[in-house]
C-alpha cells in the first residue's frame, strides 16, 4: 500500500478512502492543500498503522505545522480536522484540549491507561457536554457511548447502584454483540461493578433471594452485585450443573470463573466429560495442564470449541495440554480439520508432534500463522510445505503465496531461488525470514526479491530485521538501492604502501625499486610484471656479485 500511494500527486483527497492516505507522502502535499488532507485522513483507522513504525508521531508533526498546533492545548476546529488521529494523543493533549475531542475518542479501537485517566480528568472539571459530575446520571451514561467501557472505578463511584446496574442491563449485552475482547470485559466488570449490591450480603452464607436461580442468571447484568464469596455461597453446584451453558455465557470475571470450575471439578471428580467440556467457554482458561489432563476431548468439535478466541487467550502450556489430550485419543491426528481448529497454537507442540503432520494436511488447511514457533519449529513446517505446494512451482507467484507463511524457516538456498522468480516478497515476509538466512543475503538479491515493494525497505528500516540485515551490507552497495537506507558497513579502504629496494654500491647505474602494495584480501598483479621482476632479478643479482668479491 505505501509502495502504491505516497508519490501519487495527482489525488483527490476525498475520493480515496482514509486508511489508504495513511501511506501518503507528505511532502507531495502543498501547504495549501494540507488541511483537507489531514481532514480527510482523520476519518482513518489508525491501529492499521504498524506498531514498529514511528508513522504516528510523524502524522501529528505535519498537522502541528499545518494546523497551526503550538503547545498541548487543541482548540474545537483542530480537534474537528484531525478527526481520529486523536486516538494516537498521549495524555497531556487529551485533558488540555476542547471538550470536543472525547467525541473523536469514541471512534477509538482502543485506549492505554494514561488516555482513560486524562479523560476522566477532562471529565471532572464541568466543563463538557456531559455537565458537572454531581448532575451525572443514566442519561450521561448512555451518552458516553463506548467510552464507559475504559473508565475507572473512581469514575463509576459518581453513580448509585440502581443507576449502574440498569445502565449494565443494556451496555453489557451491546459489548457482547461488538465481540469486545474478553480481556476488555474482565477489566470493565472490575472497575464498573464496585458497589452494586444484590440485597443484604453476608460472608460466607447466601441469604435466601441472593440465590442465584434462572431469573438470577436471565437479567443482562448478570452476574454484577456479586462479588467472589457471595457467588460462590450463592451458586448453588446442582444449578450450575442444569444451567452451566447459560452461566457461562455471561461470566468473564477470572475469581467468578475458577469458582464455577471448582465447582465442576467437585461435581466430577474423575474428570469432566465431553459434553461439560463443551460448554465451559471462558472457564476453560482458568484450567490448570492438571485440570486438562483429566478431561475428555475426543472429537474434533471439543477440540473446536476450546479453541474458539472469543473466550481469551490460552497459554502454551495449556494448548499444548489440551492438543497432547486429544491426540491421545486412538486415531486422532494432526488432520486438515485439526490444523484449522488449532491454528498458531500449533507451535505449542513438541517437535516430533509437528513432524507427524502430513503434506497433504498441511496442503488443503488454512494458512497458519507460525511467528510464535521456534527456529526447528518452523525449519520442520517448511519443509513440509514446501512439499505440499511442489506442484505449484511452476506459477512463482502462486507458490509463493501458498507458502509465504512458513518461509521463516526456508534455507537461504530457497530464498535465493525464489529472488529470481519475480515474485515481489511483502516486506512483512521478508522481516520473518529467519535471522541467520537474512543476514547472508546480498544487497542484489533482496532487490530482486522485493521487486516493486524495495522501497517498504526504508519504511522499515529501524526494525531488528532490516537492521540486522543493513548491517552486513556495505554502505556503497546500500547507495545503489537509491532508496535512502541508513547503516551499513563502512566500504574497504585501500592504501599504498611504498617498500624500496635500497641502491648498490657498485659503479654501475644506481636503480631504486618501488613495489605498490594494497591492503585488499587478495594479491595484485599490474600489467608489466614480468619486465619488473627481470629487472628486480638482475638487482639482486648483482648486489650478491659485489659481496662476494
Amino acid at each position: 500500500m505505501y509502495n502504491y500511494m505516497k508519490y501519487d500527486s495527482s489525488l483527490n483527497f476525498t475520493d480515496l478512502p482514509a486508511d489508504m492516505l495513511l501511506y501518503y507522502s507528505y511532502e507531495k502535499v502543498q501547504k495549501v492543500n494540507c488541511r483537507s488532507y489531514f481532514s480527510a485522513v482523520g476519518g482513518a483507522d489508525f491501529s492499521v498503522l504498524s506498531s514498529v513504525l514511528n508513522r504516528q508521531s510523524i502524522l501529528f508533526q505535519n498537522a502541528q505545522n499545518c494546523l497551526g498546533i503550538s503547545g498541548v492545548s487543541l482548540n474545537s476546529t483542530q480537534v474537528e480536522v484531525l478527526g481520529n488521529m486523536a486516538c494516537t494523543l498521549d495524555s497531556t493533549y487529551i485533558q488540555n484540549s476542547d471538550p470536543l475531542i472525547l467525541e473523536k475518542l469514541k471512534n477509538c479501537g482502543d485506549l492505554s491507561d494514561s488516555q482513560v485517566t486524562a479523560i476522566q480528568t477532562l471529565l471532572y472539571t464541568g466543563n463538557t457536554t456531559y455537565g458537572n459530575r454531581s448532575s451525572w446520571n443514566l442519561d450521561t451514561l448512555n451518552k458516553l457511548g463506548i467510552l464507559p467501557l475504559y473508565l475507572k472505578q473512581a469514575f463509576w463511584t459518581n453513580f448509585d447502584s440502581t443507576t449502574k446496574k440498569t445502565f449494565l442491563k443494556t451496555f453489557i449485552p451491546s459489548l457482547k454483540k461488538q465481540k469486545i475482547q474478553i480481556s476488555k470485559l474482565r477489566r470493565f466488570f472490575t472497575e464498573s461493578t464496585v458497589n452494586v449490591k444484590v440485597g443484604t450480603r453476608t460472608k460466607t452464607v447466601c441469604a435466601t433471594d441472593n440465590n442465584i436461580t434462572e431469573a438470577t442468571i436471565a437479567d443482562p447484568s448478570f452476574p454484577a452485585g456479586y462479588d467472589s464469596t457471595q457467588f460462590d455461597a450463592c451458586l448453588d453446584n446442582a444449578f450450575l450443573k442444569d444451567n452451566l451453558a447459560a452461566i457461562t455465557e455471561k461470566v468473564v470475571d477470572t475469581g467468578f470463573l475458577t469458582i464455577i470450575l471448582n465447582k465442576l471439578n467437585q461435581l466430577y471428580a474423575s474428570g469432566l466429560p465431553e459434553s461439560v467440556v463443551q460448554l465451559l467457554s471462558a472457564v476453560s482458561r482458568v484450567a490448570t495442564v492438571s485440570d486438562i489432563s483429566k478431561w475428555n476431548i475426543t472429537a474434533i468439535d471439543t477440540l473446536s470449541f476450546l479453541m474458539v478466541s472469543d473466550n481469551g487467550a490460552w497459554t502454551s502450556e495449556q494448548s499444548k495440554a489440551v492438543i497432547t489430550r486429544y491426540l491421545s485419543v486412538a486415531g486422532n491426528i494432526l488432520g486438515t480439520a485439526e490444523l484449522n481448529a488449532i491454528g498458531s497454537y500449533l507451535c505449542s507442540l513438541d517437535l516430533n508432534v509437528l513432524k507427524t503432520v502430513t503434506a497433504d494436511s498441511l496442503k488443503k488447511a488454512n494458512s497458519v500463522n507460525v511467528s510464535s514457533c521456534s527456529i526447528d519449529q518452523k525449519s520442520a513446517l517448511y519443509s513440509i510445505a514446501n512439499s505440499s505446494f511442489s506442484t505449484q512451482r511452476s506459477e512463482p507467484t502462486a507458490f509463493y503465496q501458498l507458502i509465504s507463511s512458513y518461509l521463516g524457516g526456508a534455507p537461504v538456498e530457497d530464498i535465493r531461488a525464489l529472488s529470481a522468480q519475480n515474485i515481489s516478497m511483502d516486506i512483512n515476509t521478508f522481516m520473518s525470514l529467519s535471522p541467520a538466512v537474512l543476514t547472508t543475503l546480498s544487497v542484489n538479491t533482496v532487490r530482486s526479491l522485493l521487486g516493486m515493494n524495495l522501497d517498504s525497505l526504508k519504511l522499515f528500516e529501524n526494525t531488528t530485521a532490516v537492521r540486522s540485515w543493513t548491517d552486513q551490507q556495505y554502505k556503497s552497495e546500500l547507495a545503489t538501492l537509491n532508496i535512502g537506507l541508513v547503516g551499513g558497513k563502512d566500504d574497504p579502504v585501500s592504501s599504498t604502501t611504498n617498500v624500496t629496494v635500497p641502491p648498490t654500491n657498485t659503479s654501475t647505474t644506481q636503480t631504486n625499486y618501488t613495489v605498490n602494495a594494497t591492503t585488499q584480501s587478495s594479491a595484485v598483479v599490474h600489467r608489466g610484471s614480468g619486465l619488473w621482476l627481470i629487472s628486480l632479478c638482475v638487482g639482486l643479482l648483482t648486489i650478491t656479485l659485489h659481496t662476494l668479491q
